[in-house]
């Protein structure tokens, strides 16, 4: 006859104690998940409770929307469609974080935004705008008659843009991640002319620069950052051969890295 098994053979071969087992390893799997999860998100939550740092330094990519601005362009004497919609630039900049008080931070820093972008030639419309043929200007032996100057045609046209933009900043969040929005007055160059070989002179305007934008940081010293600026440009005169410029606000999308 065939020996009985023991207690201890049925304790170890039966399902019951087997699951016993089972269930025991995946308690102690289980608590030592809760333990690490736990010294995680109290670390998280330290993090967040750390205040933003002292300084961070912004290099960032952008897209500026220019526009086509109508009165622009008449006192280029070109057509609207003639000048560039958008250009690539670059912003670099710089905030210092000087003062908390509860959930704000606040902040003080400049940024310098410079772009170029270029309009290869544009047909001629088959009829003139409206308001756009010929152009009014006094000129030496004109007895103080206007004569009229034909539009600029057939010439590639440049813009070239650039903000020296001071900003004062309110910031929300914690070390590792902020939002902010901010603005400051400022000075902008905004150059649109004809393709030629030296570029002309552009007087600098009073612009009032105003966004916000975000901060995340993927190290401990490296952040994403996004950025939305808006400039509204002051018009100035026309002074001499130098042309004046109506007032006007461009748009720029900033993306790329805050490092501190």
């Amino acid at each position: 006859m065939a020996a009985r098994p023991s207690l201890a053979d049925m304790k170890t071969s039966s399902p019951r104690y087997t699951g016993q087992r089972m269930s025991s390893a995946h308690v102690r799997t289980a608590l030592r998940v809760a333990f690490l999860l736990a010294t995680t998100v109290s670390g998280v939550a330290a993090q967040e409770d750390e205040p933003i740092g002292r300084y961070v330094i912004d290099v960032r990519g952008s897209i500026v929307n220019l526009g086509q601005n109508e009165e622009l362009a008449r006192v280029r004497r070109l057509r609207p469609n003639q000048l560039p919609p958008r250009g690539l630039a670059i912003d670099l900049g710089g905030h210092l974080y000087f003062l908390r008080l509860g959930p704000v931070t606040f902040g003080i820093g400049a940024s310098v935004l410079s772009t170029a972008a270029h309009q290869p030639v544009v047909e001629p419309m088959e009829e003139p705008t409206e308001g756009f043929p010929r152009f009014p200007t006094q000129g030496p032996g004109t007895d103080d008659e206007e004569e009229m100057e034909p539009l600029i045609e057939g010439i590639p046209v440049t813009s070239r843009f650039a903000a020296l933009s001071p900003q004062i900043t309110f910031n929300f969040g914690h070390r590792n991640g902020w939002s902010y929005v901010g603005g400051g007055l400022g000075t902008s160059w905004l150059n649109v002319y004809p393709q030629q070989p030296a570029t002309p002179v552009q007087r600098g305007a009073r612009t009032l620069n105003y966004g916000g934008g975000a901060r995340w940081f993927l190290t401990p010293n490296v952040a994403l950052s996004l950025d939305l600026r808006f400039f509204a440009i002051s018009p100035i005169e026309q002074l001499g051969e130098q042309p004046g410029s109506p007032r006007q606000t461009l748009m720029a999308a900033n993306i790329g890295v805050s490092v501190r």
